[in-house]
């Protein structure tokens, strides 16, 4: 008989989405006319920028012709994205197309980023996370794994633990806190990582958002992490390619790792690990996701970040002004939320969708600190900030 793999019992932690789902579903049973208002998934509203659609149908057009066919394209992405990652993003700090990898998402490549290294390896993670990187770890076999709390106390930005790691997980700006790490505190895990001789996997999907001066837009402007730092990004919420998925990751050929009595580049493994299991991102969606890069694309995207970042402002303004206590909002369009005294995640959550009709996400989802949190996202239009605020508003819970 064959076996299942073990270690999905090891996944202790409740996927909160079929539970979000099933009581939503009895809400609308026992008020079928009700408006919700989802604030809960961090997924776009607004429509695909024109030119970024102009650019996929143009190059559907092109496919029709003989010499505009493609198949199968390079695992590692097309030249012309490469190119215009590098020279947009990367061409200051001296990085070439070769050392980035284009994907179908940045949650793809920080999960399978795991398959280069040993499962031995003791992987650090923020508590609360993005739950993919707990639970891909856990499913992988390895048993080694650290917890670094984020709470107020330290902004919820965990300074390097005195334990070893091998691997650490850290997302900047925060998933689900709404907190960017700043200059020196991300400064601390690149000299942690190199005194450990560790590796930074550090999500970025959401750079586009960053406005604080004091916070990177990228790891790699800080001197060491060339060695030490892989680095995600995305074009789902810079460019709402959400429903398209596009994404890379930047890996230095100077980040090495361990194999027998040699340090090696990982950029090799990478690749040869690419080129087994990934067939490429679609070729029209490369061209949108280059058409990010043009003036007009330039524009178009900034404004669409501009609006989200208004809204996260709206959110978490208004719901200071009824005394309540909110982090983030600021470099990414997330609020996380303090619950009211006495009330859970789940219980504050209830609240919200019963009395309000709108949808969260109850932080202890996203790991056992995140008890006593929900997370808002501002992934919104205006005209449903305007109506969530006056339905929270009539909010008595002070």
């Amino acid at each position: 008989m064959v076996k299942l793999n073990p270690y999905f019992k090891e996944l202790k932690r409740e996927y909160i989405f079929p539970i979000i789902e099933q009581k939503l579903s009895e809400l609308k049973r026992e008020h079928p006319n009700v408006k919700v208002l989802n604030f809960g998934i961090g997924d776009i509203a607004l429509p695909l920028a024109p030119s970024i659609a102009k650019a996929i149908v143009k190059s559907v057009e092109e496919m029709t012709t003989e010499r505009g066919m493609r198949g199968y394209g390079p695992h590692n992405g097309y030249a012309f994205l490469r190119e215009a990652i590098v020279k947009n993003e990367f061409s200051h700090l001296g990085f070439t197309p070769e050392e980035v990898f284009v994907s179908d998402g940045a949650n793809s490549d920080t999960v399978n980023i795991l398959d280069l290294f040993s499962l031995s390896s003791v992987v650090g993670i923020t508590d609360p996370t993005y739950p993919a990187y707990l639970d891909s770890t856990i499913l992988s076999g390895r048993k080694k794994i650290l917890l670094f709390p984020c709470l107020p106390e330290n902004r919820f930005a965990p300074k390097p633990p005195k334990e070893h790691c091998d691997l650490v997980y850290l997302c900047s700006p925060n998933n689900p806190t709404g907190i960017a790490m700043t200059r020196s505190e991300l400064q601390e895990w690149i000299d942690y990582a190199i005194n450990e001789r560790a590796l930074l996997l550090l999500d970025n999907a959401y750079e586009a958002f960053i406005s604080s001066p004091e916070v990177p837009r990228s790891v790699f402007e800080l001197p060491g992490a060339k060695e030490c730092a892989i680095e995600f990004r995305s074009f789902s919420k810079t460019a709402g390619f959400t429903g398209l998925r596009c994404a890379y990751t930047i890996l230095p050929k100077s980040v090495k790792a361990q194999l027998g009595r040699k340090f090696v580049s990982l950029h090799h493994y990478w690749d040869r690990r690419q080129a087994t299991k990934f067939n490429g991102v679609p070729y029209p969606i490369q061209r949108g996701a280059e058409a990010v890069y043009t003036k007009e694309g330039r524009e178009e995207t900034l404004a669409q970040v501009a609006l989200y970042l208004a809204q996260a402002k709206r959110l978490k303004e208004g719901l200071e002004n009824r005394g309540f206590t909110c982090y983030g909002g600021v470099d990414i369009p997330f609020i996380w939320w303090k619950t009211p005294e006495g009330q859970t995640s789940w219980e504050f959550f209830d609240t919200l969708l019963k009395k309000c009709h709108l949808i969260s996400i109850p932080g202890r989802g996203f790991g056992m600190h995140g008890e006593g949190y929900i997370r808002l996202s501002a992934f919104t239009i205006p005209d449903k900030t305007t109506l969530a605020l006056e339905r929270l508003n009539k909010l008595k819970i002070l």
